[in-house]
């Protein structure tokens, strides 16, 4: 006799019964939506606070970071878990970086304007780190038959 494992999805996958589509995960909503802006806050305000402490005009520009965080971070989160249903997370990971670093400059150029270069190449990197790190937390590597 055969004993079934405890993941479900083997389970159908086993008595021949497809998949069936989850919706997007509490998990992924967390991650994006408070590991996203958060991470976001460390990168940009890391390099003061090592040399200078932090001071009321750093926690100013935190809150900030971390707002246009939050609307970054959940425009990835919709579009990683879209494609979370289709793509690998290694074609994902990558893929949501590069999504988190241009909404990680164009949401502030869309909101204040034009950004001086320097500004937008500082932005797209911590997008991009944040978003990849979030996309490669978010997944549940167990669960997932596209690994």
């Amino acid at each position: 006799m055969r004993m079934s494992s405890e993941n479900p999805l083997e389970n159908d996958d086993v008595r021949g019964v497809p998949a069936r589509a989850d919706p997007p995960s509490l998990r992924r909503a967390l991650v994006f939506l408070l590991l996203g802006p958060i991470l976001g806050v460390l990168v940009a305000l890391s390099p003061d606070v090592a040399s200078g402490g932090l001071n009321a005009w750093l926690v100013l520009i935190g809150k900030q970071v971390f707002v246009i965080g939050l609307l970054v971070s959940a425009i990835t989160g919709l579009v990683d878990g879209i494609l979370s249903r289709t793509l690998s997370i290694f074609l994902r990971a990558p893929l949501i970086a590069l999504v988190g670093a241009v909404a990680a400059v164009g949401l502030p150029a869309a909101l204040l304007g034009p950004l001086p270069q320097e500004m937008s190449m500082w932005l797209a990197i911590g997008g991009a780190q944040c978003m990849g790190v979030c996309s490669l937390m978010s997944h549940e590597y167990g669960r997932s038959r596209l690994q």
